[in-house]
C-alpha cells in the first residue's frame, strides 16, 4: 500500500517514467515480501483485522483512484501475473490428472458434511464463476475501469483480455484442485484445508514434489497474491456500493446530485456518510457471520450478469444497433439464476418451518424473494423496450 501510494505520486504529480517507475516498484516489492518473510506475523484476534480492513477500505474507497486504487492496483498486477507463471509452470511440471477426483454421475450431489443435497442444475450454473461471466465485474467495469481508460478504444482489450485471464486462472485453479485432493489422500495427516490453503498449497506442492525446498517460498508468494487481490476486490467494492448508496436517494430525471439537493438528501448522497454506512454494515456482517447468507452471491451475482446483459442488449436495441448476440445468454442467465434462487428460497423456508433457525435463514429467504421480484420486474421492462425499440433516439 505504500508503494503504491509513492508509486502514483511520483507517477501522476511528479511525471516520473512509467518503464522507470515500475521497474522501481517491482523490486520494492519483491525487497518488501523478502524482508516480510524474515518477521513473524502480526496475531490479532479476527475482530481487530475486521475493523482494521473496514477503516481501510472506507479510506481506499472516497480518495482519488490516482492516489491508491489505480497504482495499487496496477503494481499488484505483477504480483498476478507472476502467480500465473508459476501457475503455468507448476502445471508443465506436475500434470495434475484431474481423473483422480471423484465423479459426478447424480443429477443431486449431496455434500459430505452437512448431507444436504445441490442439484446440478442450476447450481452449476451459479457457482461463483468469474472466469465465465461475473455481475459484479459489470459493475467494476461501468463503476470504475470505463472512468480510468485513456480513450475508448482501450476498453475492449483491457475488459475482453481480463475475462481471458480469469479463464486461465479459472482453469488453473481447478488443476490446483485436483493436486490438491491427490495430496491430501496421499497425506492426510498434512491435508489441506480451506480455499486458500487449497489453492495456495496445491500450486505450491506441485513446483516443490518436482523442486524440493521451495514450497515455503512458493505458498507464501501464491497465498500473499491471492490475498492482495481479496483486498483491491474489497475496496472497489466499497466504492461501488458507496456509488449505488449515494444514487438511490437521487432523482436523476431532476438532475438531482450530492451537490445540488437539501435535507436529508444531502446528508445520505455524501461522500463520507454514504461510505461510513456501507463499511458499518460490512463490518457487522462480517462480525456477526456473513456465511449465513454467503448462498446468495452465486445467484445474486450472476443475476447481476444477466441483467448486464439485459441492461446492453436494451440500450443497443433502442439505438438501432444488433443485440442478437446478447439475448441468448441473457435469457439463459436470468432463468437460471431465478432458478437457483427460489431452490435456495425454498430450502430457507424448510429450514425456517423446523424451527430452530436463527436470523441466516429468514435473510435468505426475503432477500431471495426480493431479488426474483425486482429481477422480473426488469426482464419485463427490459424485453418491452427491446422489442419495441425507439430507434430514433440519438445517442
Amino acid at each position: 500500500i505504500a508503494i503504491a501510494i509513492v508509486f502514483g505520486f511520483l507517477v501522476y504529480r511528479r511525471n516520473a517514467p512509467m518503464s522507470v517507475a515500475s521497474v522501481i516498484g517491482v523490486i520494492a516489492i519483491v525487497a518488501i515480501i523478502a524482508v516480510g518473510m524474515n518477521f513473524h506475523p502480526i496475531y490479532l484476534s479476527k475482530d481487530a483485522w475486521m475493523w482494521i480492513c473496514g477503516i481501510y477500505i472506507a479510506i481506499a474507497s472516497v480518495t482519488p483512484v490516482w492516489i491508491l486504487l489505480q497504482p495499487r492496483d496496477y503494481l499488484s498486477s505483477f504480483l498476478l501475473y507472476a502467480m500465473l507463471a508459476l501457475a503455468v509452470i507448476a502445471v508443465v511440471l506436475a500434470r495434475p490428472d484431474m481423473g483422480s477426483m471423484a465423479a459426478v454421475n447424480t443429477f443431486v450431489v449431496t455434500n459430505p458434511d452437512t448431507g444436504a443435497g445441490n442439484p446440478i442444475f442450476p447450481v452449476l450454473f451459479t457457482t461463483i464463476a468469474c472466469g465465465a461471466i461475473s455481475g459484479f465485474h459489470s459493475l467494476v467495469s461501468s463503476g470504475t475501469t470505463s472512468k480510468q481508460l485513456d480513450k475508448e478504444t482501450d476498453a475492449k482489450p483491457i475488459a475482453y483480455g481480463g475475462m481471458l485471464l480469469e479463464c486461465v486462472l479459472a482453469i488453473l485453479t481447478l488443476c490446483a484442485v485436483a493436486y490438491a485432493y491427490s495430496w491430501n489422500a496421499a497425506n492426510p495427516d498434512n491435508a489441506l484445508a480451506g480455499a486458500t490453503a487449497i489453492f495456495g498449497g496445491g500450486l505450491a506442492h506441485m513446483i516443490d514434489d518436482s523442486i524440493p525446498g521451495t514450497y515455503s517460498i512458493l505458498y507464501t508468494l501464491l497465498v500473499l497474491t491471492y490475498s492482495a487481490f481479496c483486498l483491491t476486490s474489497l475496496d472497489t467494492a466499497t466504492r461501488l456500493a458507496r456509488f449505488m448508496f449515494q444514487e438511490f436517494w437521487l432523482d436523476s430525471s431532476k438532475g438531482e446530485t450530492p451537490e445540488n439537493v437539501t435535507g436529508y438528501k444531502k446528508v445520505l448522497s455524501n461522500m463520507y456518510v454514504s461510505t461510513a454506512i456501507t463499511v458499518v454494515l460490512g463490518v457487522l456482517l462480517g462480525l456477526n457471520g456473513y456465511e449465513k447468507i454467503w448462498a446468495l452471491f452465486g445467484s445474486a451475482n450472476q443475476l447481476l450478469a444477466g441483467l448486464g446483459l439485459l441492461a446492453v442488449a436494451t440500450w443497443l436495441g433502442n439505438i438501432g444497433k444488433n443485440n442478437k448476440m446478447f439475448l441468448l445468454p441473457m435469457g439463459f442467465m436470468i432463468i437460471v439464476t431465478i432458478c437457483s434462487l427460489l431452490v435456495n428460497t425454498k430450502n430457507q423456508i424448510a429450514v425456517i418451518s423446523a424451527g430452530g433457525a436463527d436470523w441466516g435463514p429468514y435473510v435468505q429467504a426475503i432477500l431471495g424473494i426480493l431479488l426474483v421480484v425486482l429481477a422480473v420486474i426488469l426482464a419485463i421492462e427490459g424485453c418491452v423496450t427491446i422489442a419495441h425499440p425507439k430507434k430514433n433516439q440519438k445517442v
